[in-house]
């Protein structure tokens, strides 16, 4: 058995409650889902947080941007691609 101490940004933890929120009668398929699922309850659980506000810049940056789709869709030996 580990004890762990991590640090996690006030956004993602509230996603994370989100989740559960959203889905309170959540049941694992796998064993592996099991074991995210019990590890993001322990997560978000009352009683491992040990400060509540360590300071600290903001976490998350969201960025979308809008994919603009060719109206030629076909590929061929001369069809640059971009990464």
């Amino acid at each position: 058995m580990k004890e762990l101490k991590i640090l996690i940004g006030d956004y993602e933890y509230e996603k994370i409650q989100e989740i559960f929120k959203k889905e309170d009668d959540f049941e694992p398929v796998t064993e592996t889902d099991a074991v995210i699922v019990k590890t993001l309850r322990a997560i978000i659980s009352p009683k491992n947080i040990v400060d509540d506000n360590v300071g600290g810049g903001e976490t998350a940056y969201t960025t979308f941007e809008k994919i603009q789709e060719p109206e030629n869709k076909e590929i061929d030996a001369n069809t640059k691609i971009q990464m």
